[in-house]
């Protein structure tokens, strides 16, 4: 994976820095005064990747931190990745469309973290599928109130039935025996008047009898039917209630781990502070009994997950009307699809696992150290000074703890010496830079073993490194900041070139030219170039000996909202912003500019045209490349405006031909009124001989037809009512850095004059005719 693009909110001075993309030759440059923000940029990606963040980071409103990472992939590889589970249907489709995916760290409000799989359509699918699984659980909770319900309506009926029931039985049974006493009485009755009313009683009784007997018989059969199906809700319920117990489980089982695990974590964070080994045996005790506590209920959430899926789904299926045997076998079948699926956390916690090593290149940990215990490297101790440094050393030298006990102390000197030799040669190709003028600096280890001197550690081994010339044997730390600091990055570089390749690498360097001579500064930038196949460079500097004047595009500008103002926010502009930046924000692409011409040889005998400044000399010399004339003309550009006098001074005085091009600007006349007075005494002759004014157009810029001039240079659709050069002045733009960018476009994208509109093209020919009359 190759890391292509940031986002950083809320980390000191940086509260939403946008999308920034990185340079796509993987060597990326962080440019800006002091307390700009540069730093912040470099410790951000760093915290991104170590997951740690220190409270001075917080900005003043305690917003919490978050930091976003984007990186290119092949989207087959995400599938090899991503193998245990499934991601939520969109997330692949959208990732093998961008062919990029983004994780983004939150942090908490206790420095905790967590990392996601992030981007907006990510968020988007995972929002859908969250919800439809939401929208599942509410249907099957429906589904269970609804099974509820009817089990107890189904038993209310039951219960009535059964007691209508037992009232009718009663009255049969009184009717029954009414029938035998009402045909005693007809049997008794004196008289024809008695008998029929004793016969019409018992004709009524009968009539009785048989409507309870019919009504008996059928609240028998509801019974039977209320029965059944009470029964059958009952069984329902069960389910439906055993899959409500299992939820409860499952979130108290959540609840319980997330409890655990947070007591745990701050529980280590106070492990982490105690310095004395007898205080940190007690808490380590308590800490041994909160990690088996945390291991029992990581044990009790997997089970109640499983349980709480298996049950729901279970129910779902049988309240759905599935018969019980087909619903336990789907629910088995599909239980372990339905925990299939990637959480944005569990997803973006895989991924993170492949991404490349961020390494941010600092003092305490990253520079050689005069000595260093051996324990503590073969420990692991990264709390101790030089450790990094160390341990790339001994990668570097190939070393293994086996190594260090030979058991013959002449063949480990030995060996010992051979790997100084090793060591120095290859960092002597490394840099080029001598000590003195023939001295080159090699670089020594020794093993040696403390003294009595050091009772707590006598006879324990330790490592010394030593850097020396023909004149003497120093310390690390009593060479030069600038010897060590280049000896250092040198270890770390090499030993990342034989890590992991597969992962690769991201170097955060922070002011690496800061302690280095000029030369050593211009060989650290080669250095950037010979590894950026390996590993992604991105470093703040100031200085513009480490900046490539043809390579704009890997710069990253960094400057306050309000230039004065250190406590405002930090803004970050691109390399199709640059020019958007302040001056004092883009000095050091200005001081390189100057740098760059004045080693040139641009002066000769004849045909030399002094220009106002940089700006006119980049899209004069650009467009020179694209068309051909029949004299040879020799730009030389003044730093600004106001030293063309000074050029004109030099070159009369070196006795060499010139003419002198200025615009139709303000600043412009009054150079060329001066000059034709001061110099050519208002002689006509010597004015057509010196001097060439654009007096049509205000700077060079106005050459450009207003299309040509948005499509090329500025790469904005906007309107632009005024001349070319009045726009740039009131956007405040800077005109050295969109000089320098036409010049690379014209360069990299292989543009012909003829892609350029007419207008432009009259108004170019136009100037050169013009130089050409009056040159040699």
């Amino acid at each position: 994976m190759k890391f292509i693009s940031f986002r950083i909110h809320n980390f000191r001075s940086i509260k939403d820095s946008g999308w920034n993309e990185l340079s796509p030759d993987n060597i990326t440059g962080i440019i800006g005064q002091n307390e700009s923000g540069k730093t912040s940029i470099l410790e951000a990606l760093n915290s991104f990747y170590s997951g740690t963040v220190l409270e001075d980071v917080l900005r003043g409103d305690m917003s919490i931190p978050v930091v976003s990472c984007c990186f290119d992939l092949d989207p087959q590889l995400i599938v090899k990745l991503l193998n245990e589970k499934e991601l939520p249907l969109g997330v692949f489709k959208h990732i093998k469309s961008s062919k990029s995916l983004c994780l983004t760290r939150i942090w908490d409000e206790d420095m905790g973290s967590r990392i996601e799989l992030s981007g907006a359509k990510v968020t988007s699918a995972f929002n859908r599928h969250d919800t439809a699984c939401h929208e599942h659980d509410l249907k099957l909770q429906k589904r269970i109130d609804k099974c509820l319900k009817k089990k107890d309506k189904a038993i209310d009926l039951f219960l009535n039935a059964e007691g209508e029931m037992k009232i009718l039985s009663l009255e049969v049974e009184r009717y029954k025996l009414l029938i035998p006493e009402a045909q005693k009485e007809s049997k008794s009755a004196n008289g024809a008047g008695e008998e029929k009313l004793a016969i019409a009683k018992l004709g009524k009784i009968k009539e009785k009898f048989e409507q309870v007997s019919a009504s008996l018989a059928n609240a028998k059969t509801g019974l039977v039917k209320f029965k059944k199906e009470a029964e059958y809700l009952t069984l329902n319920s069960k389910l439906a209630e055993s899959s409500r117990q299992a939820k409860i489980r499952f979130e108290n089982a959540q609840a319980e781990l997330n409890t655990t695990y947070q007591n745990l974590r701050d529980l280590q964070r106070i492990f982490n502070t105690i310095s004395y080994e007898i205080d940190r045996r007690g808490v380590k005790s308590e800490l041994d009994k909160l990690n088996d506590k945390y291991v029992k209920a990581l044990q009790e959430y997997d089970n109640a997950t499983d349980d709480n899926i298996f049950k729901r789904s279970l129910a779902y299926k049988v309240l759905g009307g599935i018969p019980l045997a087909t619903a336990e076998r789907e629910a088995r079948d599909e239980a372990s699809h339905i925990d299939s699926f990637y959480s944005r956390e569990e997803a973006g916690s895989s991924l993170f696992e492949h991404i490349p090593e961020f390494v941010f290149f600092e003092d305490f940990s990253s520079l050689l150290p005069n000595k260093i215990d051996l324990e503590d490297i073969l420990s692991g101790n990264n709390d101790v000074e030089g450790f990094r440094a160390a341990g790339n050393f001994l990668k570097l030298s190939g070393l293994t703890p086996r190594f260090f006990v030979e058991g013959s102390s002449r063949l480990l000197k030995q060996k010992i010496e051979k790997l100084n030799k090793d060591i120095t040669i290859d960092f002597q190709d490394f840099w080029r830079q001598k000590i003195g003028k023939r001295n080159k600096i090699t670089i020594n280890f020794e093993l040696e073993h403390y003294s009595q001197s050091h009772p707590d550690k006598s006879g324990f081994p330790y490592l010394e490194f030593w850097i020396r010339d023909k004149q003497e044997r120093l310390y690390p730390k009593q060479r030069s900041r600038g010897v060590r600091w280049f000896l250092s990055f040198y270890l770390e570089l090499k030993a990342a070139a034989i890590s992991d390749q597969d992962r690769g690498m991201v170097l955060l360097i922070d002011e690496p030219g800061l302690s280095l001579h000029a030369r050593a500064q211009e060989d650290v930038l080669k250095v950037f170039e010979y590894i950026k196949d390996k590993i992604q460079v991105i470093y703040s500097t100031h200085s513009p000996h480490l900046i490539d004047s043809k390579k704009i595009y890997r710069l990253l500008a960094v400057q306050r909202a309000i230039e004065d103002d250190d406590s405002s926010e930090t803004k970050i502009f691109n390399a199709k912003s640059l020019t958007e930046a302040s001056a004092d924000t883009l000095s050091p692409i200005y001081t390189l500019i100057g740098a760059r011409l004045s080693e040139q040889q641009y002066i000769r005998q004849k045909n030399n045209v002094i220009l106002e400044d940089i700006s006119t000399y980049y899209y004069l010399s650009t467009i020179l490349t694209l068309i051909e004339l029949n004299k040879e003309i020799y730009l030389l550009p003044a730093s600004n405006i106001s030293n063309v006098e000074t050029l004109v001074n030099l070159l009369l005085g070196w006795g060499l031909d010139f003419v002198v091009l200025t615009g139709g600007n303000p600043k412009g006349m009054e150079i060329y009124n001066d000059i034709k007075q001061n110099l050519c005494r208002g002689d006509q002759n010597l004015v057509r001989k010196y001097l060439i004014n654009m007096d049509q157009f205000q700077g060079i810029e106005d050459l450009f037809s207003t299309l040509d001039f948005k499509k090329f240079v500025l790469h904005q659709r906007v309107g632009i009512p005024e001349s070319n050069t009045e726009f740039l002045k009131e956007n405040r733009y800077s005109r050295a850095v969109l000089a320098s960018n036409f010049m690379n476009e014209v360069q990299d994208n292989n543009l012909k004059f003829e892609n350029f509109d007419e207008e432009t093209r009259d108004n170019f020919m136009w100037l050169f005719q013009k130089l050409e009359s009056v040159l040699y």
